[in-house]
């Protein structure tokens, strides 16, 4: 049995079906193929935050800005890791972001901003409303009017290809879904592929669960297996979370409808930024996990034996050391820490240019993961932390702050320490991977190239998938580049040349059990 249509989307999150619709809208039919029962992938899991120069936003807001200030800025933000930046895609994402936002605004998402975003010069995170499902809502509803087909629990298990080498389709659930102008890979990353973590990583990187259990590096396989090459697959974001709250997060309970979002972002606009503030920290601390300025300043991390598990200068660290061990860290300050980060400029987490949250808004918010006592003993007992061994780790930390070493983990920065009382303790944290940073390679036009830089005849990847060596090293990037490929990918797979041969070459192996091996990748 086999479906045809124009363009063939593998993939229903934010990128895929922005995909969908581009190549609907220049003429194409198109076709998207879900795996998991609903669509929404990462995107409608984030926190939403579209970075973004020259949008109407931006212009109401007074801001000035610049496609080669909005491209510097990025450099900044790289940092070392500007010498393995992909220049010509940077350039695609700067110079499409601000119309692709105004295209999403167009189809009724909403936006809140701009926001500043360090160290970035000009205010340009815009932040969606009233939650990322917002993205979902609108994208479904205008690939429906669009007439894009989306088959859900529909999981691909190889690519399809005619005798010529053209990749022409695929193949799910024992049905052949054929192409006749092209493939997009837009299947997410690969942060919950435990074989590509270890390969590429680390064991102890592939101990860390991701936050989306469905991004298991299909495109990747898929990819590589026609001849696609592997980028940057060394990039994980680990780090610490809370889990989600006794009480839902009144944010993500927010319908997503356009009329709804309108009223949101109309009140938003007028409450005085205080009052927005305080209104957002009730979902600000339900999930985001501290800020590692609290370890820079004296703070530690224990398990629930008390012992630290890894250099708190390291984010990544961390997060692999409770992965490792009980799966629960807590950090630990003293009173003078809590102090400090009670008031501007130091908060404990944030939503940047929105809302900050503090000591004691964990205290109001998260009463389950907030702990307080005079002394260590009783502070272990409150946490469910060992007494004894929490008593030796604090005695030994404040030897190795006094001696300015730390011959156990390494780390170089104490601050103040831990001194006197009354102690806290933040958590349980769970560690998890937001994103995983490598991608397929990819022209200018989207289209999977080889090792060799050339074309594979018929494929195109967006989003995590075909982000072909992009940094994207603040926040808003990885949503922005998401749209913008998605819009770009389908708009040429539109109008890629109608292929006449759509028969299937003979039959390969599922590339989902490809050994990771013989799977194409570049440092």
């Amino acid at each position: 049995m086999s479906v045809t249509t124009d363009v063939l989307v593998i993939g229903g999150g934010g990128a895929g079906l922005t995909a969908a619709i581009s190549a609907a809208t220049s003429g194409a039919s198109a076709l998207v193929l879900e795996k998991c029962a609903e669509v929404g992938g990462s995107t409608g899991m984030s926190v939403g935050s579209f970075t973004a120069s020259n949008t109407a936003y931006q212009y109401r807001a007074g801001v000035n800005d610049s496609i080669d200030l909005f491209i510097e800025d990025m450099k900044v933000a790289n940092g070392a890791d500007e010498a393995r930046e992909n220049v010509a895609l940077r350039r695609v994402l700067a110079e499409n972001a601000g119309l692709t936002l105004e295209w999403l605004s167009s189809i009724g998402v909403q936006f809140l901003g701009p926001t500043p975003e360090p160290p970035y010069e000009k205010p340009r995170m815009h932040n969606v409303l009233p939650n990322s499902s917002a993205y979902i809502t609108a994208l479904s509803r205008e690939a429906r009017k669009r007439g894009v087909t989306v088959v859900t629990s529909a999981r691909v298990e190889k690519l399809l290809r005619n005798i010529a080498g053209e990749v022409i389709g695929a193949r799910a659930n024992g049905v052949d879904y054929l192409g006749r102008r092209a493939v997009v890979l837009a299947t997410g990353d690969y942060s919950a592929a435990t074989d590509l973590k270890a390969a590429y990583v680390g064991e102890d990187a592939a101990q860390v669960p991701a936050v989306n259990q469905n991004n298991t590096g299909d495109g990747f396989r898929l990819g590589s297996d026609v001849g696609g090459v592997m980028l940057q697959m060394d990039r994980l974001y680990e780090g610490l979370r809370f889990p989600p709250g006794r009480f839902p997060d009144p944010i993500k309970m927010l319908p997503a409808h356009p009329a709804v979002s309108r009223i949101i972002r109309f009140v938003a606009e007028r409450l005085p930024k205080n009052l927005l503030g305080v209104l957002m920290r009730g979902a600000l601390t339900s999930w985001v996990g501290p800020n590692n300025t609290l370890y820079a300043a004296g703070a530690i991390l224990v398990d629930q034996t008390g012992k630290r598990v890894a250099n708190e200068d390291s984010d990544k660290l961390l997060a692999r050391g409770v992965a490792a061990g009980t799966k629960s860290g807590y950090m630990v300050f003293d009173e003078a820490l809590a102090k400090h980060f009670s008031a501007w400029p130091n908060p404990v987490s944030t939503f940047p240019g929105v809302a900050y949250a503090y000591v004691q808004d964990y205290a109001r918010y998260r009463p389950d993961m907030f702990h307080k006592a005079e002394t260590i003993e009783e502070l272990a007992a409150k946490a469910g932390i060992d007494e004894a061994g929490l008593r030796d780790t604090v005695r030994k930390f404040r030897e190795y702050r006094d001696a300015d070493a730390d011959p156990e983990f390494g780390r170089t920065r104490f601050g103040g320490g831990i001194n006197e009382g009354p102690y806290y303790a933040l958590g349980p944290m769970q560690s998890y991977i937001t994103l995983a940073d490598g991608g397929l390679a990819v022209d200018t036009t989207l289209r999977v190239t080889t090792p060799e830089g050339q074309p594979i005849p018929g494929l195109y990847a967006a989003g995590s998938t075909g982000q072909g060596g992009l940094q994207l090293l603040n926040h808003g990037l990885h949503i922005g580049w998401a749209m913008v490929s998605g819009r770009i990918a389908g708009r040429n797979a539109a109008h890629a040349s109608l292929r006449t041969d759509l028969v299937p070459d003979g039959e390969t192996a599922s590339v989902l059990n490809t050994p990771v091996s013989e799977l194409r990748f570049i440092p």
